[in-house]
């Protein structure tokens, strides 16, 4: 059976079974409503700005037989589908934009498609029947993050005996 590189603990709640994240704690990830971790994670070049390669703008997780993206954005922690459902961009890579309306998105790096954070759906480019699957997520007061599914994935009944 495959292992998740990131899961220990199985929590079922709101109708949902909640993974815990281990590795990755609330405090390390970056906060992209901290102004000042923003002002240093930019760099300008001419007259774009960009996101300094070095800085990690989200983490990759397996977890549940899924490859997830995870943000955090002030006391929120986001979690959605690492791979962009238009052309499998890395969107753990991707840059988080405030867009009118108060949506909050995730910027897939390759093509710089807009996927909102708490319901997956196409921002940018307009009407693409595109959606992300995005996954519900908790954060304890230890600062341990826990991500949500619907089910358990099929490899955890599978067994290397047969």
């Amino acid at each position: 059976m495959p292992e998740d590189e990131h899961a220990s603990t199985v929590v079922n709640s709101d109708d949902a079974f909640y993974f815990s994240v281990d590795n990755v704690h609330f405090e390390e990830l970056y906060d992209w409503a901290d102004a000042k971790q923003k002002c240093r994670m930019h760099s300008v070049t001419g007259k774009k700005v960009r996101r300094q390669s070095s800085t990690a703008a989200g983490h990759c997780i397996s977890l549940n037989g899924q490859k997830i993206a995870i943000f955090r954005h002030g006391d929120k922690v986001y979690a959605i589908n690492e791979k962009c459902p238009h052309a499998g961009g890395p969107l753990h890579m991707g840059d988080i934009e405030d867009l009118p309306g108060k949506s909050l998105c995730v910027k897939c790096p390759w093509h710089s498609w807009r996927f909102e954070l708490e319901t997956g759906k196409v921002q940018h480019p307009k009407d693409r029947g595109v959606t992300a699957v995005v996954y519900p997520t908790k954060v304890d007061t230890d600062g341990n993050i826990y991500i949500g599914f619907e089910q358990f994935s099929s490899h955890f009944f599978q067994s290397e005996d047969f």
